[in-house]
């Protein structure tokens, strides 16, 4: 004869370490999906109590950047009875972000009807903090912010092969500091880290969020301008110029005025890759080093 059970199911959820929420099945639009229960790793998760979390829907963990696609999948999941497993971002009560493994499964009856759905979710906020981390090492130039060359390439290819396939204009703009290996003679590597900071601060005031900016080199920089030509890029070069020579830069008790130049190139019919855009920029830029510094050069032929 087998004994009764000496402990509940409700006593393993509670002291679980993963969130553990049941709801109605029905409704799922609305107020609903109804909570019926919450554990304690709920409370200590979320901030809500179970009175505060009872009779209440899980949208009310759901906030601003909480994928609109994640939400979907889950309502046509439950729409549907099915499981589904998802990573997703809630918040908490005081309006915290944090990233959840979810897995929901349906729960039934005795005659196979769908009553009520299970939600087991695993805290996963230190695992995605440490991946944005790592992502940020990998593809961030640790002195500017800005991304580093092997990212810049990563997305400017990417911008490339849009462009080709929509038939859509794009340009590319390189520049670096003039006399820079005389800054850092003159005044210390320290200081030329500062103009290079400054010099990308104050073209992020004239940059669109579009526009894919990157340091490739040691003072040089390139930009990618999603759907813009020649003559749309070249007052943009002028504009990123001309801003920054009005800038300065404090180096102990004085001031020193930096100037750059750029070289500007377009996409052409011809080009099979970004890097053909990039060589041509680069050439205009030489050239506008060579006619003195501080201008603004196309690729010969580039118009």
């Amino acid at each position: 004869m087998r004994k009764p059970c000496e402990f509940s199911f409700e006593q393993i959820a509670a002291s679980a370490n993963d969130v553990i929420i049941v709801t109605r099945a029905r409704p799922i639009d609305g107020d609903g999906p109804e909570i019926v229960y919450v554990n304690d790793a709920f409370t200590r998760l979320t901030g809500y109590t179970a009175g505060e979390a009872l009779g209440k829907t899980p949208r009310i963990l759901q906030g601003p950047k909480t994928d609109p696609n994640a939400r979907q999948r889950i309502r046509d999941a439950l729409a549907r009875n099915e499981p589904v497993r998802i990573e997703i971002l809630n918040y908490s009560k005081t309006n915290e972000e944090y990233w959840l493994d979810l897995n929901i499964v349906p729960l039934r009856n005795d005659a196979g009807e769908v009553t009520h759905f299970a939600a087991i979710e695993r805290d996963l906020t230190q695992r995605r903090h440490e991946e944005e981390q790592l992502f940020q090492l990998a593809t961030t130039d640790a002195l500017t912010g800005i991304h580093n060359r092997g990212y810049f390439l990563e997305r400017a290819r990417g911008e490339f092969m849009r462009a080709v396939r929509l038939g859509r204009p794009l340009a590319v703009i390189a520049f670096d500091v003039d006399q820079f290996k005389a800054i850092n003679d003159t005044h210390g590597h320290e200081a030329g880290d500062k103009v290079l900071v400054r010099i990308v601060d104050t073209a992020r005031t004239v940059l669109r969020q579009i526009d894919i900016f990157g340091r490739i080199g040691g003072e040089e920089f390139a930009l990618v301008l999603p759907e813009v030509p020649m003559t749309e890029a070249l007052s943009m070069a002028e504009r990123l110029r001309a801003t920054i020579g009005r800038t300065s830069v404090n180096i102990g008790a004085s001031k020193l005025n930096v100037t750059a130049s750029f070289g500007v190139s377009e996409r052409r019919a011809a080009d099979s890759a970004i890097e053909a855009l990039l060589t041509r920029a680069d050439r205009a830029l030489y050239a506008a080093k060579a006619a003195g510094c501080n201008a603004v050069h196309s690729h010969p032929g580039g118009l």
